[in-house]
């Protein structure tokens, strides 16, 4: 059955708009998903793959009919389906984000429990319905199905791994990451469609070759003009590195900012308490994953600063939406791509493993961190099944809202730094702490709404946010502040932390508060600037998921939004397969 979802923060006007309507279908897909047993496209990486995909869908099938008057930009696909007969684009776009959404979703698997993919299937079916003047047989809708079926063959191809974990299996010794102490398996039916039968333990392993084997959106493999291939350092401490300054103040950093509240060395303010929490969105249960979290402020902020302010559902803004919700979740989806790459790289512990048993000895055998919180479950709070290094949040939101800024600079001739703080500012309610969502006392029952259930209630905490600046800062502090990431897994420490002007040789290099908490530099003094060698290959590259997510962003907005070069792509069946993309890669780049 479909639980019923708790309402939003958001006013009902925006889905008024048809680009704002098929995006909230996603979004809700995303949490539903997440919502039932053994549902498709979960977890962080799936999820910021399915927006990315249907929002090119539906681009192409936007702007075939209604092309930019200043030709500035042209469509993804290198060549599009026919248009005759074809002229109307609120019908095209449908067509193109049902089919991804149903094919993405609501396509039979044997890995897929069949309740799971007839809810699913359902709750698209009863959104079409809630869709008015739509019709399906019209050449119109045609269009968009043959332009998302030209999308999906572009970027999906037969036997890619996805998320499974295969036959990967942890390594052992110090900084490695391995299985979480406090939810080390799952117990998985035996029979996926019979979920009160047997079961069998399981340790769980999200996407150890999905960065390597899953095929690239819209990087050019290219920043600021350079080769690249998105590589970022190796973590600044651990199994390649000897710097005992640093792991030894990364190591207390760590204890103070992420420790359970009744821990006396925790350090964390109520705000930074809240701000872990505001952007967890860790695949729970009716919130789904941080890619959902992104896009709820996208809208807010694509709201606020739409062309038309009197007709959301004006032609002006439509083209904006489109544009900008295609150039966001493009460079989303290849965030997630790029990020897990390196996770499963370097393989680095997460906090709750590497204080336990840091081979220093400075460690404590039963700390425990805040950890995700398990929202609207009646379960302690988790540890993410995959490894620390570069953070996903960080690199997400850096990727998303560096996009963000580079779009409305652009279209609005704002005047900031791109790298520098901006003048976009926005308030938003998450849905972690938005007075509905809670930690329940009993079992989570999928018949009643979440409201009915007993357990305590989240208080409803806007934050509002100066700048994106200031947003793609905070979203990756938010995972030190739950124990779930070190810091330099969002960024360097010499670009964020206060120095200390005359350390000596026993103190952190780096200023605390007075309160023993660390003292972080203004947002507008943040800069990501430090870089370091990497050990595998020449050349020096920024430390974390920020910077990973800014040179991501930067690399699809000079692009313009073209798939990704045939030629750097995995999975390619054969040899004529890869002459066929590199002709196709080929045709974009000449402008065809």
């Amino acid at each position: 059955m479909i639980p019923p979802l708790p309402k939003t923060n958001e006013p009902a006007e925006y889905n008024t708009n048809y680009i704002f309507y098929f995006n909230n279908l996603a979004l809700d897909l995303n949490r539903l998903s997440h919502s039932l047993a053994t549902a498709p496209q979960t977890g962080p990486a799936l999820s910021s793959r399915v927006l990315g995909i249907l929002h090119l869908a539906i681009h192409d099938a936007y702007f075939a009919i209604n092309p930019p008057a200043d030709g500035s930009f042209t469509y993804y696909l290198p060549e599009l389906p026919s248009l005759d007969g074809v002229g109307d684009a609120r019908t095209a776009v449908a067509g193109a984000a049902i089919t991804v959404l149903e094919t993405l979703y609501a396509t039979p698997s044997p890995n897929i429990a069949t309740a799971t993919t007839f809810a699913l299937r359902q709750f698209i079916a009863k959104a079409v319905e809630g869709f008015p003047n739509l019709d399906v047989l019209l050449p119109d809708f045609q269009f968009g199905v043959a332009v998302a079926e030209a999308i999906l063959d572009l970027l999906l191809y037969s036997g890619e791994p996805g998320a499974a974990q295969g036959n990967y299996r942890p390594k052992d010794g110090p900084y490695k990451f391995r299985a979480e102490p406090n939810h080390p398996v799952r117990l998985i039916p035996d029979d996926i469609n019979n979920p009160n039968g047997p079961k069998h333990a399981e340790s769980p392993y999200y996407g150890p070759f999905y960065g390597t084997a899953t095929r690239r959106v819209a990087v050019q493999m290219k920043v600021n003009g350079e080769d690249t291939e998105h590589v970022i350092a190796d973590p600044p401490v651990g199994f390649r590195r000897n710097d005992p300054i640093e792991d030894k103040d990364s190591l207390l950093d760590a204890m103070r900012s992420g420790a359970v509240p009744s821990d006396p060395r925790a350090r964390r303010t109520p705000a930074q308490h809240a701000t872990g929490h505001f952007f967890a969105y860790d695949g729970v249960n009716l919130i789904g994953t941080p890619p959902r979290l992104y896009n709820q402020i996208l809208r807010k902020i694509a709201y606020e600063r739409r062309v038309d302010k009197d007709d959301v559902t004006a032609e002006a803004n439509n083209a904006d939406f489109a544009r900008l919700f295609a150039l966001c979740n493009a460079a989303l989806a290849d965030a997630g791509i790029f990020a897990w790459k390196e996770k499963w790289t370097f393989e680095f512990w997460r906090p709750l493993s590497g204080i336990r048993e840091h081979p220093s000895g400075m460690g404590d055998p039963f700390f425990q961190t805040v950890g995700a919180p398990e929202t609207n479950r009646n379960e302690t709070s988790f540890k993410p099944p995959f490894p620390a290094y570069p953070s996903g949040h960080a690199t997400f939101g850096g990727a998303v809202f560096q996009m963000a800024r580079l779009y409305y600079k652009q279209r609005d001739n704002l005047d900031f730094s791109l790298d520098g703080p901006d003048s976009i500012s926005v308030e938003f309610v998450s849905d972690e702490l938005n007075g509905i969502n809670r930690d329940l006392r009993d079992p989570y029952d999928a018949t009643k709404p979440i409201e009915e259930q007993v357990g305590t209630v989240r208080t409803r905490f806007p934050i509002k946010f100066e700048s994106l600046w200031s947003l793609i800062h905070e979203n990756a502090l938010s995972r030190v502040f739950l124990g779930v990431h070190w810091r330099f897994d969002a960024f360097a420490a010499n670009d964020v932390l206060v120095p200390n002007v005359n350390p000596q040789s026993d103190m952190s290099p780096y200023m605390l508060n007075a309160d023993g908490s660390t003292k972080y530099k203004a947002v507008d003094e943040v800069r990501y600037e430090t870089k370091a060698e990497r050990f595998d290959r020449e050349g020096i590259f920024p430390i974390g998921g920020v910077p990973l997510g800014l040179g991501i962003a930067t690399d699809v907005w000079e692009g313009n939004l073209r798939p990704t070069p045939g030629h750097l792509q995995p999975g390619f069946r054969n040899l004529e397969d890869k002459r066929q993309q590199v002709q196709t890669s080929q045709k974009v780049l000449n402008g065809h």
